[in-house]
């Protein structure tokens, strides 16, 4: 069952990596080993230029994008650093004599072993597959047909749309059912219906990808192009009625709460008792919240449309597509050159043992994440990280109450918000129980339809039940940080509180620049387009006045214009879409950077290094978001990522703020300076 997130996190970053951090008993990466390294500074370009090319410019020129990697930056390099030592830890468990069935050892070794053994995957392959596949030729009804999709949506595959059970935005104390449009594999609707020569070609690509699928399930050439293209016109129907990017931020308009019989005298045509039997809901549903109820329009009319036959070819090539990664090594090539080297310009794919460490890490996230605390984690780190929560927080509520433009009556609102925010940090208090879990030796593929299976019942059995508060959405060796505006909660993984984002051995400044700005970025989440939306208790509604609400998204507009202006290797950057990221980003450096300050009336520090401690707050965040990045790579982030590319991470906050032209003297007529007419001013 698809995991339903349109707006549920506002992540950190758009992709999550799996690492080990400063609190581990092993030796941080050596590109961390000095706070600022002047051999990474490009000295050629002063500072008020181009500050990011300052920081960075020669770690980029020294540091060209490894073969099989889309992007190589800060959090590679953690990541490429400590991957090794979560590979032993895996390896140890896969080598565990007379493991007990059941153990967290057993599964995670017996999982990461699997991975591993590529001439047994090379062998089997497709057999593997083979009772679902039949499964699916048996289809020969609108019945068997949509008891068929709620069978896949358990397994795995994205077919039809997404359904799942979550909490509910308004009433946040409640799990209801949700359904949200899906079953495209292309990563957007405008790779369907976009007219540029580019999407044109990826659209070819894709089209031959699929192909190739279906011959590795034996087709002739003649058939499977056939099939290709029977695939990518039910795709395209269901892109026509999708929405976009843009319009999946608007929480207003993807919430349609209305009764079960409602939805289903809506789509005549879907059998929802047999899907929903198959998904493993056995009794009524009184109520669905319903994201896009046009798309579903249209899968009612495809349901009816498109014959059982081409439905059929549809589900066979998702089913191989989302698998293929999991099988032969030939399908595994056929998958990357398209997904890998087509979309993001990517040279090589990832040795086998880092695919198994992540495939692993993704699957067993918690069971790993049991294993790897237990083993390399140091508890001090989590003391200093919650000391420089509570000083964020009080910078925060400090900054709210001097807001000229927000009224006494919004600003009590918004102070008690931050109150309630939830910390979460390093590790969840109670693990997730994977007892019910069987992890086998029979294949990958079927270890990974178990796990699906299994978070799926997870899922299921929280209908009707409170929302458990406890619940984490990452595991911990997870480097990233999130907010979650219906638990209102800010969560940071034990993985991220590394160099060059966090070290307990370096000053303030240093830490208050990369980590305190991620904190302060999370925080921010809980007041962006989408967080202000919500209130203390995580419930979707207006706290804000009228006129404190439109001088707010005033203010934000400004900075979408700003992020509209911005260009990277011909791909510009989309304001609407990146503003909830790049007002976190604002936020962030502006309540860390008063938070330092507060820090440094009771713990001075001086000049090190010949930078004063604002400098090095500057510093310190400009260097986490060094990243050399494939154009093409950069072309497809514009239009999937909520985030900016990393330099503009750095020259489009520090541009807006004041504390930055003082650090560093900046003056009109630089490249850094923005007229105060075009200064995005909130925090």
């Amino acid at each position: 069952m698809k995991k339903l997130l349109s707006f549920g996190f506002a992540a950190f970053l758009l992709l999550s990596v799996s690492v080990l951090n400063n609190g581990c008993k092993t030796n941080t990466a050596p590109d961390f080993t000095k706070e600022i390294n002047f051999a990474n500074f490009d000295t050629t370009v002063k500072p008020q230029q181009d500050f990011y090319e300052y920081v960075n410019g020669n770690w980029m020129k020294n540091h060209p994008i490894p073969p099989a990697e889309a992007a190589w930056g800060s959090f590679n390099q953690v990541n490429d650093s400590n991957l090794a030592h979560l590979r032993k830890m895996l390896e140890d468990a896969a080598a565990t004599k007379g493991a007990q069935a059941g153990s967290t050892e057993q599964k995670v070794g017996d999982y990461f072993s699997l991975i591993m053994d590529s001439n047994k995957l090379n062998k089997d392959g497709l057999t593997p597959l083979k009772d679902e596949f039949d499964r699916i030729n048996a289809v020969n009804d609108n019945k068997s047909l949509w008891s068929e999709a709620g069978h896949l949506m358990v397994i795995g595959p994205d077919v039809m749309f997404g359904f799942g059970v979550g909490q509910d935005s308004k009433i946040s104390t409640k799990e209801v059912c949700q359904a949200e449009q899906g079953g495209m594999s292309l990563p957007t609707k405008d790779y369907y219906l976009d007219t540029t020569m580019r999407m044109k070609m990826i659209r070819a690509g894709y089209v031959n990808y699929v192909k190739q699928l279906f011959m590795q399930m034996g087709e002739t050439p003649e058939q499977s192009d056939k099939d290709a293209q029977t695939v990518m016109t039910i795709e395209t129907h269901m892109a026509e009625a999708a929405r976009s990017r843009v319009q999946l931020r608007n929480v207003q308009a993807n919430y349609n709460k209305m009764a079960f019989a409602e939805f289903a005298k809506m789509t005549p045509n879907i059998d929802w008792t047999s899907c929903l039997n198959a998904i493993g809901l056995h009794s009524a549903i009184d109520t669905i919240i319903v994201g896009q109820p046009e798309f579903f329009t249209r899968i009612n009319e495809m349901s009816k449309s498109t014959s059982i036959d081409d439905w059929k070819v549809y589900m066979r090539y998702h089913l191989l597509h989302s698998e293929a990664g999991k099988l032969t090594d030939t399908l595994a090539k056929i998958s990357f050159n398209f997904w890998g080297k087509t979309l993001q310009g990517v040279k090589a794919m990832q040795p086998r043992w880092k695919r198994a460490v992540q495939g692993t890490s993704g699957a067993l996230g918690e069971l790993v994440g049991q294993l790897y605390i237990a083993k390399y984690f140091s508890a001090s780190v989590k003391t200093k990280v919650n000391e420089m929560v509570s000083n964020i927080i009080a910078a925060y509520k400090d900054r709210i109450n001097q807001l000229p433009w927000m009224s006494p009556e919004t600003k009590k609102t918004a102070l008690a918000k931050l109150d309630k925010i939830m910390l979460k940090l390093c590790y969840p208090d109670k693990w997730k129980d994977y007892s019910a879990l069987t992890i086998g030796k029979d294949a990958y593929v079927l270890n990974s339809f178990k796990v699906n299976e299994w978070n799926n019942n997870y899922d299921l059995a929280k209908l009707g039940k409170p929302v458990d508060r406890s619940e984490w959405g990452m595991s911990p060796q997870t480097v990233n940080a999130y907010y979650n505006p219906m638990l209102n909660e800010i969560v940071f993984p034990a993985a991220i509180m590394q160099p060059p984002f966090f070290d307990t051995n370096r000053d303030d400044a240093m830490n208050y620049g990369a980590m305190g700005g991620i904190i302060g970025h999370e925080l921010t989440h809980g007041f962006d387009d989408q967080g202000a939306q919500f209130d203390a208790e995580g419930n979707q509604h207006k706290w804000w006045t009228n006129e404190d609400s439109a001088r707010y998204y005033g203010r934000l507009d400004v900075l979408i214009k700003q992020f509209d202006t911005y260009e990277i290797d011909s791909a510009k950057v989309n304001g609407h879409l990146t503003i909830g990221e790049n007002t976190a980003d604002l936020g962030g450096l502006t309540i860390a950077y008063y938070a330092l300050q507060k820090q440094l009336q009771n713990h001075p520090e001086g000049v090190v290094d010949g930078f004063t401690p604002e400098q090095r707050f500057f510093i310190s965040w400009a260097q986490g978001w060094r990243m050399n990045i494939r154009p093409a790579y950069v072309r497809q982030l514009v239009n999937v990522d909520p985030h900016s590319p990393a330099r503009f991470r750095v020259l489009g906050p520090m541009s807006d703020l004041q504390e930055f032209y003082k650090a560093f003297n900046v003056k009109p007529g630089d490249g850094m300076y923005r007229p105060d007419d075009k200064r995005a001013v909130i925090w």
